[in-house]
């Protein structure tokens, strides 16, 4: 597991955006769920705080669209 230290106005949907190149796959979700108490802080980190990166599996499936019956 990966960790990251916060900088001043550091977001958690950036953060994941930065390291696992997508939103995708409720990452943000996960990095929450394996960082008790970080949603006290609100949208906007403040510097300092450590964040575990949990392992995340990212599908490469893509979404097919159906344009005529």
């Amino acid at each position: 597991m990966a960790q990251y230290l916060t900088k001043e106005g550091d977001m958690l949907d950036e953060i994941a955006y930065r390291y696992y190149g997508s939103t995708n796959n409720q990452v943000v979700e996960n990095i929450i769920n394996a960082n008790f108490g970080i949603s006290n802080y609100g949208p906007i980190l403040p510097a300092g705080v450590l964040i575990e990166l949990p392992e995340v599996r990212q599908t490469t499936e893509k979404r097919k669209v159906k344009l005529w019956d």
